[in-house]
């Protein structure tokens, strides 16, 4: 089969290598329907966060090929979106609500699991990582509630968005603009979106966000001009940089909750001083994939509808061209499909 594969040097290559078989009771092989390429697999290329010879890619969906005998709740020909991350359901962690830390579970694509950028995927523990699709969606209408639609929703679940308040995200890229979209389903008064490209503020504009471009007027002047003077009651930092890291700091008031969606790929500095005694929240880790049900029958609904992010859509055979298009943002990029 055809897939997206790591090399030693940094690089990626397309290459044909043997499908996938089961290997364990609870696996599911899944014959690739639609996936992403995410800001994350360029982390992982750029910091060799893969072995060479591994597929790369976690965003997916599909149908199932072939399961193990001890899957029950799946059958062959469902039709299911997967999470980006596999987990076992009963060690310590997923016991206590704390899946993303499993003791037997991994993120596909990244430390030597194979990815879903390929026509085929084995899917350890099944029936914890595929859910069904309901029979009214779309591939397109789902694909991105196993991995950015889930984190995104993250911010204003992990910021304890309440009814009245007031929220500002700090980069537009597909998470951002993921977290643009669910922030009014908690009921927030003001939700402003912070970038420095004006392609992506438009789309979270379509959302219903006030977006402020901060390449062109400070961002924490206008936020706080925006709210009395205090700054936002959540502050959600979604691009994993310094500066939006700083400016999202200085834009939520005392006694507000900041969450940290964004990858850094580097340390940086920050004075905790300077929020001691501002009875202030600070929550970071990974996105919740815990909800991804309810996602898809906000989506069925009519709710919620991320197909706005969806710029440009390759075959797998063209996934190179879609990495160049994706990394160097071209032809207002936002969010690439690859089609196996």
């Amino acid at each position: 089969m055809k897939a997206v594969v790591y090399q030693k040097d940094h690089t990626l290559k397309l290459e044909d290598v043997p499908e996938p078989r089961i290997e364990s009771p609870t696996d599911a092989v899944l014959k690739i329907a639609l996936c992403t390429i995410c800001g994350s697999d360029l982390h992982i290329r750029d910091q060799g966060l893969q072995e060479a010879g591994k597929i790369i890619g976690h965003e997916y969906c599909g149908v199932i090929e072939d399961i193990g005998s001890e899957v029950h709740y799946l059958k062959k020909e469902d039709r299911v979106v997967g999470k980006a991350t596999y987990t076992c359901g009963h060690c310590f962690y997923c016991q206590h609500q704390q899946a993303p830390l499993c003791e037997n579970g991994g993120i596909f694509g990244v430390f030597g699991k194979d990815g879903a950028q390929a026509e085929y995927l084995r899917v350890p523990f099944a029936e914890n990582s595929l859910i069904k699709i309901p029979d009214g969606l779309s591939f397109e209408d789902v694909l991105f509630t196993g991995d950015i639609l889930s984190t995104g929703f993250s911010g204003p679940l992990k910021g304890k968005v309440q009814l009245g308040d007031t929220v500002a995200i700090f980069g537009a890229g597909p998470v951002g603009l993921a977290s643009a979209a669910t922030t009014p389903l908690f009921g927030a008064s003001l939700v402003i979106s912070v970038d420095i490209l004006d392609y992506r503020l438009r789309v979270a504009q379509k959302f219903g966000a006030i977006t402020i471009n901060a390449s062109k007027e400070d961002p924490v002047a206008k936020i706080k001009e925006l709210t009395g003077g205090r700054g936002v009651d959540v502050g959600i930092e979604a691009a994993g940089f310094e500066p939006t890291f700083k400016v999202c700091m200085q834009s939520t008031r005392r006694g507000g909750r900041v969450v940290q969606l964004g990858q850094f790929v580097q340390p940086i500095p920050w004075d905790i001083t300077e929020r001691s005694f501002d009875i202030f929240e600070f929550w970071i880790g990974l996105g919740d994939l815990d909800h991804i049900p309810q996602l898809m029958s906000l989506i069925e609904k009519g709710t919620l509808d991320l197909k706005p992010l969806i710029t440009h859509r390759f075959p797998l055979t063209e996934a190179l061209r879609g990495y160049e298009v994706f990394e160097k943002k071209l032809e207002n990029c936002i969010k690439v499909l690859l089609k196996p």
